[in-house]
């Protein structure tokens, strides 16, 4: 199995890392929760899937984050947004330019930071809305965009 749906111990687990990191943890009692052996964790509608599938999928749903190690978890662009508009620390707010770069896989700075820690994970946010997850660094943020979902400003000249 590639994927295997995780205890109520092991979710739990997650909504203490969640609290502890960002102040907020969603109710996972709507969904299914799925970790892969990578320790990517996907969520799923509660809806009946078949054991068939779930013995040959490396994947089910969305993507939510990833559990590190210190009991730290890396949320994707769509666990951000979830726990976004509700947590209270580890946010860090950046204005339009520093969006961008963030959005293009550059580092970026911030305009103001709630309740962050140096070296761990905070959330972007500009305006109302977040944008994914960044390492908070002593003068800069590093940006975790994935590369196949980042925005390119200008395309250079071959």
């Amino acid at each position: 199995m590639q994927v295997e749906e995780m205890n109520k111990n092991e979710i739990q687990n997650l909504e203490k890392i969640l609290v502890k990191n960002y102040g907020y943890s969603i109710d996972f009692s709507n969904f299914r929760v799925f970790k892969n052996k990578e320790g990517k964790i996907y969520l799923l509608n509660k809806i009946n899937v078949n054991s068939q599938i779930l013995s040959r999928a490396s994947y089910l749903g969305l993507y939510f984050g990833k559990i590190k190690r210190n009991e730290k978890i890396q949320l994707s662009v769509e666990g951000s947004q979830m726990i976004g508009k509700y947590a209270n620390k580890n946010i860090a707010i950046l204005d339009r330019e520093n969006v961008e770069r963030f959005m293009e896989g550059l580092n970026c700075k911030w305009v103001e930071l709630i309740n962050c820690e140096v070296n761990n994970f905070v959330l972007i946010k500009f305006g109302e809305d977040f944008f994914g997850s960044g390492i908070l660094r002593e003068n800069h943020i590093e940006s975790l965009i994935p590369k196949g979902r980042r925005i390119m400003k200008e395309l250079k000249k071959i």
